[in-house]
């Protein structure tokens, strides 16, 4: 028979193991959070991101894709979700489905083909809609450019490309293999977010929630404008696996 004393300490020694796992996880956030410089290993931010705890619903245009590209394409979408409890953010994105065109609804995320700013360099770019004078993603698109049709140039720069749906920004001078924002032919065939990139959105979530009871007392503005948040990767042309096909 258990006793009023030995539930007391029962529950005591629960609690206790729970404050010293919750200390030694702060402590290993904090030693890579240090571990993982700005510009060396991590890139810096400043971009919008997506609202806390979102549930991004992912669109891909059907016409724009094939079943294995589309496979691809999944790959780091699973990847950044599996980390939205580490980086702080709870942010996760569902693929809700092929559309014949782009979607901008609320907390929607649309990958398409289209023509990319000046593609000979840049591969790729998000564009988000946010309110005026705000940083938080209304909906965004994903424009991938037609000349990626390597599976894995495509999985690349998609992982690279949701680092931004976080508020990353490009660091092509980073080590490689420390981020995902960095160059295609430095990402070392990165799939999804590194331990440093972790560290960065966890970063940005913390000033979300410093900022959110500013932003709340606002007066919510109307106005929403496209955001070109990213070029894409810019790749050396010897060393990037993108193929271009000769006319």
């Amino acid at each position: 028979m258990t006793t009023r004393a030995g539930l007391i300490t029962s529950v005591t020694l629960l609690l206790f193991v729970a404050l010293v796992a919750a200390s030694a996880l702060a402590q290993t956030n904090d030693s890579v959070a240090a571990a993982c410089d700005a510009k060396v290993k991590a890139p810096d931010y400043s971009l919008p991101e997506w609202p806390e705890k979102a549930e991004v619903k992912v669109f891909i245009v059907a016409a724009d894709f094939n079943p294995e590209q589309i496979a691809a394409i999944l790959t780091p979408l699973r990847n950044w979700s599996a980390v939205a409890e580490a980086t702080g953010s709870q942010v996760t994105f569902v693929y809700s489905g092929p559309t014949a065109e782009h979607q901008d609804c609320l907390n929607c995320l649309t990958i398409m083909r289209g023509k990319v700013h000046d593609n000979q360099k840049h591969a790729a770019e998000l564009q988000a809609t946010v309110n005026q004078g705000e940083q938080t993603i209304l909906y965004a698109r994903l424009v991938i450019d037609r000349v990626i049709p390597n599976l894995t140039a495509l999985t690349n720069a998609v992982a690279h490309e949701l680092g931004h749906n976080f508020g990353l920004r490009d660091c092509f001078e980073c080590r490689a293999g420390t981020t995902v924002m960095g160059l295609i032919r430095s990402s070392d065939g990165l799939t999804g977010p590194t331990r440093c990139d972790v560290a960065q959105v966890r970063r940005v979530y913390d000033h979300v929630r410093i900022y959110s009871a500013e932003v709340k007392r606002r007066k919510p503005q109307q106005v929403a404008k496209i955001v070109p948040v990213d070029e894409g990767e810019e790749p050396v042309d010897d060393d990037t696996p993108i193929v271009v096909k000769k006319p």
